[in-house]
């Protein structure tokens, strides 16, 4: 076999200077309306037509400032990514993007993805999260403040590999956003918040090429973009109380499944103030779960739900390529409990005992495994000389689809299983102990973003 010599010896190669470009930020705001209410939708149109420009969504956020009155309101744990209900992104008439229940699912995958040291730092500036507890910060009754929300979980940011969204196609590209009921977006007790959100923006960041370099580019696509990339839809079912079993039709239709991620939320919180509705997810008495596509199981022996919820959980990780990955960090168990012998109302004496690295008599407790939580207290550490238990559960169940020839992360293939005209299930297997839930389903699939502008000059989307 030919010797070969370390890169660090290859003074040759060095980087090449990019095309002549430049970048700017740009501020684009809604075309209805100044001021927005819970349950209003903000449309923003992000403009086309611009020649040799180019959006790029990763470097995209949305900022809004949200006045509270009547009542004091402590965020779920994703602050102020609660407050969008769902995003929908369109174009000339068509649908690129539609997620339901986007702030369940942006809640989930924070906690999964994002580290407490995030939450606690550009988490907490950003949006308003906690590194240390299963809640967001405390809005006041009469605080104003403003947030800035990446513009994350949508195909334009999701693109595989990474690429720019050309900004000169005929159509602008058209973002609805539904905020969530004030009532949801946080915990205010027996009160009902109401937020005016003003001085709403989306924030992008362009890139211009020079005459010569967009030429170039037209010239090697001959006109034609095509883009791939992730993307999210959210089918929903309901578990009645005491049953042992739900089978739900799912109704997805896609040429590439990768995953879903199913949450159970208590139907008594989900939507219901003096609770943390978004983020109190619970197992719901789930004891083992599969798919069935065309009536095949998927995987072929169920997923057991069962004691802390080791297989489910490595399950999960699968489905996020992070099995191996031991130096992923997340929130899922960021509770407290109070320690030693617990007295009714999970309070305690303050003396009794603690865990190491915790605040004294408080310990971390099983949220993971949290079957029907009540979803009202994240817990405290010892006031007044007692500690109060989180009840708030965190777990969240997920199945891969895609085969291991992607290796999940690939940028050159993608590999999930086509469920086109076909009849996708869930099947879940229940105590039947526990009280109703709703169910969400999020499924990850890959779709096919397309730009002729030798043809329509539109977007089009094919999945």
């Amino acid at each position: 076999m030919a010797e070969a010599f370390s890169e660090s010896l290859a003074y040759p190669q060095v980087k090449k200077r990019a095309v002549a470009s430049r970048s700017f930020r740009t501020k684009i705001t809604p075309s209805n309306g100044s001021s927005f209410k819970g349950g209003n939708t903000i449309h923003l149109d992000l403009p086309g037509n611009l020649a040799g420009q180019y959006y790029n969504p990763n470097q995209m956020y949305l900022k809004f400032k949200i006045q509270n009155s009547v009542a004091a309101t402590q965020f779920d744990r994703a602050g102020a990514v609660g407050c969008i209900k769902r995003v929908q992104i369109q174009t000339a008439g068509a649908q690129l993007y539609d997620c339901n229940n986007w702030n369940v699912l942006a809640t989930a995958l924070m906690d999964t993805d994002c580290s407490a040291d995030w939450k606690a730092s550009s988490g907490s500036i950003l949006v308003g999260t906690q590194g240390d507890q299963l809640q967001g910060e405390l809005l006041g009754d009469t605080d104003a403040r403003t947030y800035c929300v990446p513009m994350m979980l949508n195909p334009l940011s999701m693109t595989t590999p990474h690429r720019l969204i050309p900004a000169f196609s005929l159509s602008a590209l058209q973002f609805r956003i539904t905020l969530e009921n004030d009532i949801i977006v946080g915990n205010a007790g027996a009160e009902v918040p109401v937020f005016t959100y003003s001085d709403v923006e989306m924030v992008c960041l362009m890139t211009e090429l020079s005459p010569g370099a967009q030429a170039q580019i037209d010239s090697m696509t001959g006109g034609q973009y095509n883009i791939l990339a992730n993307s999210y839809i959210n089918s929903q079912a309901t578990l009645a109380a005491g049953v042992s079993s739900l089978t739900a039709n799912l109704g997805i239709s896609v040429s590439s499944l990768e995953r879903i991620l199913v949450v159970h939320r208590p139907s008594a919180t989900a939507t219901a103030g003096g609770a943390f509705s978004l983020g109190n997810r619970t197992t719901s008495g789930l004891t083992e779960f599969q798919f069935l596509i065309n009536s095949e199981n998927y995987p072929q022996r169920p997923i057991l739900v069962d004691g802390k919820g080791a297989e489910s959980y490595a399950e999960l990780l699968i489905a996020d390529h992070a099995l191996v990955d031991f130096r992923k960090g997340n929130c899922l168990l960021n509770s407290f409990a109070a320690s030693a012998a617990t007295a009714v109302g999970g309070v305690v004496p303050v003396g009794t005992g603690a865990l190491s690295g915790n605040a004294p008599d408080v310990v971390k407790n099983d949220c993971f495994a949290e079957v029907d939580g009540d979803g009202d207290s994240a817990g405290t550490a010892p006031v007044a000389g007692v500690a109060v238990d989180s009840n708030i559960g965190t777990f969240l169940a997920a199945c891969e689809f895609e085969s291991g020839l992607s290796d999940g992360k690939s940028s050159h293939i993608y590999s999930g299983i086509s469920t086109i005209a076909s009849v996708v299930q869930y099947k879940g297997t229940y105590s039947g102990a526990q009280s109703a839930a709703n169910v969400d389903f999020f499924a990850q699939h890959t779709i096919m973003i397309s730009l002729d502008m030798r043809g329509s000059g539109v977007y089009a989307v094919s999945v």
